[in-house]
């Protein structure tokens, strides 16, 4: 079996002692049974720990993966019933192996590589979060662009600040290139509005309805909004890209 990283031990170890780990250690039995990722002769201060760092990073408590009550009377820690806590195990291995790699690497390498934990995917969920792109994309492909625009209000309002989703400008300017593509100007525009509403001091976003235009054929307005984006960021490398196409002298026949 593979083993946990060192690394990961002392940084999941050290977080549980943070979040109070000896509070419940008193629960917690002197003798291990059916360890078979974590290190057999882990102690039970760095046990504690990692159990405390996994339920911080994915925003649960100790009975989502161990059998018994949260309180943790009674409860058993043997027990591989629960699909959550062998997946917990498959994930440590998962960990493991990863910073086994890095161990590998010459030193001032490895110190390049921070400890990895299951909050790097997780970000405090129980399920790693998906790329806010496909997300807002496959909704706006099933339910229309109004719903898109309402779950990224919605995902925003809960989530914002976390850093499970991006939701800088780059994201609602990838909806309207999506819909640009299938060809749905109206929601395309509707999708950079709303960036707009975010984000009004963007280049990007001026960038991006520079090409919104540029599709629609009003050459003025996409003339406009790439230089607006220019005004705001004179390097701009898609509002650049959209001038020079523009300004190109038109071929003959």
């Amino acid at each position: 079996m593979a083993t946990f990283g060192g690394r990961a031990v002392l940084a999941a170890g050290l977080l549980g002692t943070f979040l109070g780990a000896s509070v419940a250690g008193a629960q917690i039995p002197d003798e291990f049974m059916n360890l078979q990722v974590l290190p057999k002769d882990i102690t039970k201060r760095e046990l504690v720990g990692v159990m405390r760092g996994i339920a911080s990073d994915l925003g649960v408590r100790c009975a989502h993966c161990h059998v018994g009550p949260d309180n943790l009377q009674g409860m058993d820690f043997a027990s591989d019933d629960k699909t959550a806590k062998r997946a917990a195990r498959d994930m440590l291995k998962m960990v493991g192996a990863i910073e086994q790699t890095v161990e590998k690497l010459p030193a001032h390498e490895a110190e390049a590589h921070p400890a990895v934990t299951c909050y790097n995917c997780h970000r405090g969920m129980t399920s790693p979060p998906r790329d806010i792109r496909d997300v807002l994309g496959e909704t706006a492909d099933a339910e229309g662009i109004a719903a898109a625009l309402a779950k990224y209000k919605s995902l925003r309002s809960e989530h914002y600040g976390t850093g499970r989703y991006d939701f800088s400008d780059k994201s609602l300017n990838a909806l309207a290139q999506r819909m640009l593509e299938k060809g749905k100007k109206d929601d395309a525009r509707a999708a950079l509005e709303l960036n707009r509403e975010y984000y009004p001091s963007s280049a990007s976003v001026e960038a991006a309805f520079g090409m919104y235009y540029v599709a629609s054929e009003d050459k003025e307005k996409a003339r406009a909004a790439f230089r607006r984006a220019l005004e705001l960021e004179p390097e701009n490398p898609v509002a650049g890209w959209g001038m020079r196409q523009l300004d190109a002298p038109k071929k003959t026949p």
